[in-house]
């Protein structure tokens, strides 16, 4: 797997995408526009959203197009009366709209967090369904390796509120499962009563 994409779409739109120690920087170019961002591990969701979208008044009119060119040649072939050629502009307006229903239709691909926030789009099986899906891949796994590294550690230094926090961000963000969060506060909850039970023999004993 690798830390890199790039896809493109057929109107030359390209969309690069790269992973970094603290996030996923982006890149979209146009042909007539570019933009840059960059999203910290923290803001990355892991859910995924596919939509399929396109320019339905076009879709729409390709049909309509098309059942007025059915009906004219139906109606030449019962009795005659059309004007010559008619049903064949129907046929070419069906068409022209259909194609641009087709040059106009995406296919969508998103990860977002929970409540559908922080979307992140990519074109849907672009490159391809494999290297599309081993890049999502590799982001879930960098993420959590981040997140695990920023939170998974408990710190003395830190009260216990925020370590349980920190604990509690990493379960949030499906980095540690439920089991694993209680585990993990059973060791944080051992921890602090110890420390205070330290703290108390200490302070007796300068008395």
């Amino acid at each position: 797997m690798t830390d890199r994409l790039t896809q493109k779409d057929k109107f030359f739109n390209t969309r690069t995408f790269e992973l970094t120690d603290t996030g996923l920087r982006g890149q979209h170019k146009g042909l007539f526009s570019s933009n840059e961002y960059f999203v910290d591990y923290d803001d990355i969701g892991i859910k995924i959203l596919k939509e399929k979208a396109g320019r339905n008044g076009w879709l729409g009119a390709s049909t309509i197009a098309l059942i007025l060119a059915i009906f004219l040649f139906v109606r030449r072939i019962i009795d005659g009366d059309v004007g010559n050629g008619a049903e064949f502009f129907y046929l070419v307006v069906s068409g022209v709209c259909g194609l641009v229903f087709i040059l106009t239709y995406k296919r969508k691909f998103y990860l977002v967090k929970s409540g559908n926030l922080n979307a992140i789009e990519f074109f849907d099986e672009n490159p391809s369904k494999k290297e599309l899906d081993d890049f999502i891949e590799r982001i879930k796994k960098r993420r959590s390796e981040a997140l695990e590294e920023k939170y998974g550690q408990i710190n003395s230094m830190l009260s216990y509120e925020q370590n349980h926090q920190n604990l509690m961000r990493l379960l949030c963000n499906d980095v540690i499962h439920k089991e694993e969060f209680d585990k993990r506060t059973e060791e944080l909850n051992s921890i602090f009563s110890s420390t205070v039970r330290n703290k108390i023999g200490f302070n007796l004993g300068e008395n």
